[in-house]
C-alpha cells in the first residue's frame, strides 16, 4: 500500500510535468542511496524532487542528502500529494525554483 501511494504521486508528477512541457527524469545512482527520485528540467532551471507517500517524512539518509544538495546550491523539493505537486509546478512556471 505504501509503495502504491508513493507511486501514484510520482506518476502524477510525471504526467503534470509533461503537460507543462517540462522534462521529468527518474534519478537512479548505483551505489548511492538517499538521492532524490526525480529531476525536473524547466526553461527556468533544474530541480531535484523527492517523492513521498502522503504524510511521510524523509528518512535520515535522504535528509542528509537533501541538506548536502541545498548547501551546494541545488534546488530540492519534497512532494507527498497532488496538491504539493501542483504547487511545485506552479512555482516552476513562475520561474521560482
Amino acid at each position: 500500500m505504501t509503495a502504491a501511494l508513493e507511486r501514484s504521486v510520482e506518476r502524477y508528477l510525471l504526467s503534470r510535468s509533461r503537460e507543462s512541457g517540462f522534462l521529468c527524469l527518474k534519478l537512479v545512482l548505483q551505489g548511492r542511496a538517499g538521492v532524490p527520485d526525480r529531476i525536473v528540467v524547466t526553461p527556468g532551471g533544474t530541480v531535484c524532487v523527492e517523492v513521498k507517500r502522503p504524510g511521510e517524512r524523509l528518512r535520515r539518509l535522504q535528509a542528509v542528502t537533501v541538506t548536502k544538495l541545498r548547501r551546494a546550491g541545488g534546488a530540492v523539493h519534497v512532494v507527498d500529494d497532488k496538491d504539493s505537486v501542483d504547487r511545485l509546478l506552479q512555482r516552476l512556471h513562475e520561474g521560482v525554483g
